[in-house]
């Protein structure tokens, strides 16, 4: 299966010495004199630990330069490596995926499924360029030949002499996923209407390297193209929220132009690990970074009108990290239940609404508290709201599992699975549902196209993946 990330795609090799590069090693690279470069972003007193191959800070006597970054690397493929005086490792990682990150309650500690190979050794020190013979990620760790302490002038000297050279791998389409798109497309295809939005819906995919979100967003965009979406709509957590903010940005990037690839407007939630804070993050964002970086909106919650089908969706806000304990990290601010009346109170009487949030609107659908913040409020605002019933439902991610409360409240509370793939059972409520998962077969993916009938107020959840179709309201 291909992967295909690349970070910093593009940069030229900034001083790089093509004499001294090819010199010695040209029948092993000269394939790949025309690839892409792709110039590494070294950090001084920073290392890749032999034993496990994550990335370490030297706290004292920092004598190596590393870079965080995985390279996925395909046979072809070099690294150019010209800066006299200094010696490098490259530390191999595979395909092989850790099951206990599917199955069990498991992040890896730097979003990465690519299994060490745990080639790095005392003796592995090398000067020149290296070709890749296989696919796989690749990370580099520098240090100086006369073995003298590091710092930012090394950094400087050793970036302008050394890149990858790594062509730009086309993805190759799984024929697994073959019927499930036409099936999906079939489906989304009977339910339009006149009268009808077509949203694609997906939340939690906590993007990792060797991961499968490059599935993901093609089987989006296959689907899109048999059965156009009118918009996008995303729950939230892009990421698991542990890398330093310059990776984290850099996937969500990569997650983003991805979406726009479908064309249609996208409408993001802030879901609580995009706030990178998880696991004790110390580069952890604000709310307003968050809106800035994720949303392009100053406030982290904001409403989108369709008018010509009369409806009008709210996405909220709903996890603070900087709040102390668990209790009131997930909910809501009052300032936004506040908003939330206002922006109701102004939408036109002939309009339908639909909430999209992260987090669940009740604690009886949330595993990891035993209260929603400021959730008392925000209910008795959509109640006395929907007394004309014109409040389709709240729709939520988070919960890594599907449920639908139908009882509670006037309108109902939806649950979507995670697009990562995950099936475990563990931190989940009573009720709720948690599909068996596999890779290499249709249910790796979990995501639906929602249909949303403003006529009669029926909303059809047609599920791409695991799980099942879901239909909320009845023709009138």
């Amino acid at each position: 299966m291909s992967r295909n990330f690349i970070a910093n795609s593009g940069v030229a090799c900034a001083g790089l010495l093509a004499s001294l590069l090819w010199g010695g090693c040209r029948a092993d690279v000269s394939a790949a004199a025309d690839y892409p470069r792709t110039v590494p972003v070294l950090e001084a007193g920073a290392a890749v630990s032999f034993g496990s191959g994550l990335y370490v800070q030297e706290k004292e006597n920092p004598v190596h330069l590393a870079d965080f970054r995985f390279y996925e690397v395909h046979p072809g493929d070099a690294f150019l490596f010209g800066a006299k005086g200094y010696l490098y490792q490259l530390a191999f990682y595979n395909e092989d995926i850790n099951p206990d990150y599917i199955h069990t309650y498991c992040y890896s500690p730097e979003e990465s499924w690519a299994s060490y190979t745990k080639n790095l050794g005392t003796l592995g020190w090398r000067g020149g360029n290296r070709r890749f013979t296989g696919h796989g990620w690749a990370r580099l760790v520098v240090r100086r030949l006369d073995g003298k302490p590091v710092g930012a002038e090394d950094k400087a000297f050793v970036e302008q002499h050394c890149c990858f050279a790594r062509r730009d791998v086309p993805y190759e389409e799984q024929p697994c996923f073959a019927g499930e798109i036409a099936d999906t497309a079939a489906k989304v295809n009977a339910l339009r209407s006149g009268d009808t939005l077509v949203f694609a819906l997906l939340t939690d995919n906590h993007y990792v390297i060797n991961g499968h979100w490059e599935d993901t967003a093609h089987n989006m965009q296959a689907v899109g193209r048999a059965s156009p979406f009118d918009a996008l709509i995303h729950l939230g957590d892009f990421t698991d929220g542990m890398t330093p903010l310059a990776i984290t940005k850099e996937y969500f990037a990569r997650q983003y132009a991805d979406m726009q690839r479908l064309g249609v407007p996208l409408y993001l939630v802030l879901g609580n690990h995009d706030s990178n804070y998880f696991r004790s993050n110390p580069q952890s964002l604000s709310a307003g970074e968050q809106s800035r970086l994720y949303l392009q909106h100053e406030l982290p919650y904001y409403y989108a009108d369709f008018a010509d089908k009369r409806l009008r969706v709210l996405f909220l806000y709903s996890f603070d990290h900087t709040q102390d304990g668990q209790n009131k990290r997930y909910g809501f601010p009052l300032e936004e239940v506040d908003w939330v009346r206002q922006t109701l109170a102004a939408t036109p009487a002939d309009y339908k609404v639909l909430v999209c949030c992260h987090v669940p609107l009740l604690a009886s659908m949330h595993f990891w508290s035993t209260e929603i913040r400021n959730s008392g409020a925000m209910i008795q605002v959509l109640e006395d709201f929907n007394a004309d019933g014109r409040l389709l439902a709240f729709v939520h991610g988070h919960v890594h599992s599907d449920m639908v409360d139908t009882s509670s409240l006037s309108f109902p509370v939806v649950a979507i699975g995670c697009a990562k793939i995950e099936d475990e059972q563990e931190h989940k409520v009573p009720g709720s549902v948690t599909y068996s998962r596999a890779v290499g077969d249709v249910t790796q993916e979990l995501w639906d196209v929602l249909v949303v009938n403003t006529r009669t107020g029926r909303l059809d959840f047609v599920r791409f993946g695991a799980g099942e179709d879901r239909s909320i309201g009845r023709e009138q």
